[in-house]
């Protein structure tokens, strides 16, 4: 999934100036993708490098004749994102310039980048400037919806605490992987049932069937169940107690405790190991919490912020919410470990009248009944009819509930770019936005590990004068080797250049330098 963050400078470029800054930005290893591509078609229009620059001078004064402007704006690809740069029409009230970053969930720091990307083009802008207090960039989030807010609101401090905790508990985010298996939940309700009616004849010792594709030991390994001893009535059956550790009913036998059923001894009483669903276990399957559980780790494995998320209490009746923030658009996600029921469905189309969702994610792990069916579309027919933006999607386990909702953030977010970049398809000649897109989805593997950031800017508030901790920290992370650019040396003309097998093994070329940036 791709993301979308701006900032804005409240500043009038004249137009001459504008190309200016791009050349400015090409010396800064930030090439723009669209001037490079004008300057590759005058070249190959003249059959060599004369007379470009005349032949670009008589294209802006043919446009800026007809007030059309040459330059628009630019974008500067880089390994694992992508920077924009707009310019509004100077006839405007209040022209703006609008600097942006387009990004993937694998791209580190992407505010840091971008914030370093719009330093540099002020530091270029105003470099030359009388203006003794020249403007800021103002940051251009995504307006948030009223409904999410309110549904944020409405929260209680158990099921914030509980959401935010979610990413950092091992065990809980395994334990709802493994609960996605329909067999593993029944499972252990059936060792919930047996341990409440306390009958050792319906206690469960751990036999499984091989077609139920998990085993004890795994959900032993992610804390949904123990091994315990219990001590049964011989005639009755019923559960007496149950131990830890089989050490522990030494401790017992050797007392003159009895069996409160029949009078007998429990040193003479029936004792067995037994499966025992622990308390997160119990936890996880009350009200389907497992399965919000799931899609929350779901969203946060697509890249999603956890600010941007939302997890509402249970109400007790078996029913899971949680709405997510998407580009300025609002999820709603219902979720329920049973069927799809007309209750279920009205109780849906009721929160979402209520947090004005864009979209409903309805997920049920069971059937899903007719009459629901028929509410749902019917209340997305009205919607739409109504004229408003509404996409309706049911899924019938947390893994194809996950799917759908990623191709609908794909959607969004494409649909967030093509408004941020349509401006520029006329001056490429392509579709920019399906340009960025493509290229994402090309991005090799190793990209992502990859820091990109502006190099060679001289002005003073862009770039450190020592290198940032966080470089050292990544490079202790990653095993990375560091060298002190103090070794090198510059090598004359005349100078013999001697290979000691250094791990550099070349020279240091500022142009095969990875360039560093963030949106």
């Amino acid at each position: 999934m791709l993301f979308v963050e701006t900032q804005t400078l409240p500043h009038n470029l004249e137009r001459a100036k504008r190309i200016q800054l791009l050349e400015e930005l090409q010396h800064q290893n930030l090439k723009p993708l669209i001037r490079s591509a004008r300057l590759n078609c005058f070249r190959d229009t003249l059959l060599g490098e004369e007379n470009v620059p005349e032949l670009e001078l008589a294209i802006v004064e043919a446009l800026e004749a007809e007030n059309q402007p040459y330059v628009r704006g630019d974008i500067f690809c880089l390994g694992d994102h992508v920077f924009f740069l707009l310019f509004d029409d100077p006839d405007q009230a209040s022209p703006q310039i609008r600097a942006g970053i387009v990004y993937s969930a694998s791209t580190t720091e992407p505010f840091r980048k971008l914030d370093s990307f719009c330093r540099a083009l002020r530091s270029f802008i105003f470099s030359q400037s009388d203006n003794a207090e020249p403007p800021q960039w103002e940051q251009g989030r995504p307006s948030v919806p009223e409904g999410f807010k309110q549904f944020v609101a409405k929260q209680d401090t158990d099921s914030l605490f509980t959401s935010l905790r979610k990413e950092t508990m091992v065990r809980r985010i395994r334990a709802t992987s493994i609960l996605e298996n329909p067999s593993a939940r029944f499972f252990l309700r059936r060792a919930k049932d047996a341990h409440v009616e306390g009958y050792a004849s319906k206690l469960l010792t751990g036999d499984v069937s091989p077609t139920d594709n998990f085993s004890i030991s795994r959900l032993e390994d992610a804390g949904l169940v123990v091994r315990e001893v219990q001590v049964s009535c011989r005639k009755t059956g019923h559960a007496l107690f149950r131990l830890p550790t089989a050490n522990a009913l030494a401790v017992v036998t050797v007392s003159d405790a009895t069996c409160s059923e029949c009078g007998s001894p429990v040193a003479d009483e029936k004792v067995e190991e037994v499966i025992a669903p622990t308390v997160l276990a119990e936890s996880l399957l009350e009200d389907g919490s497992w399965l919000i559980s799931r899609l929350h780790q779901i969203l946060r494995e697509m890249g999603i912020a956890e600010s941007e998320i939302a997890v509402g209490p249970s109400e007790g009746e078996g029913y899971g919410q949680m709405m997510s923030n998407i580009c300025g658009e609002s999820f709603l996600i219902v979720a329920r470990d049973g069927e799809l029921t007309p209750a279920f469905a009205r109780w849906a189309i009721d929160l979402e009248v209520d947090t004005e969702a864009s979209h409903l994610v309805v997920v049920a792990t069971d059937r899903i009944h007719n009459q629901a069916a028929v509410l749902l579309h019917n209340h997305a027919r009205h919607r739409v009819r109504a004229g408003q933006n509404f996409e309706l999607i049911l899924a019938d386990e947390a893994a194809v509930a996950g799917q759908e909702i990623s191709q609908a953030f794909e959607r969004v977010s494409q649909r967030v770019i093509a408004e941020q970049l349509c401006e520029l398809d006329s001056s490429l000649g392509l579709n920019v936005t399906q340009l960025v897109v493509t290229k994402f989805r090309l991005l090799p593997a190793n990209e992502e590990d990859h820091d990109y950031s502006l190099l060679n800017v001289s002005a003073p508030d862009v770039m450190q004068d020592r290198p940032p901790l966080s470089l050292a920290a990544h490079a202790a992370a990653n095993g990375v080797n560091v060298f002190d650019v103090e070794e090198f040396h510059v090598v004359d003309p005349g100078e013999d250049v001697i290979d000691h097998e250094s791990p550099t093994n070349g020279s240091l070329n500022p142009s095969n330098q990875a360039t560093e940036t963030a949106v």
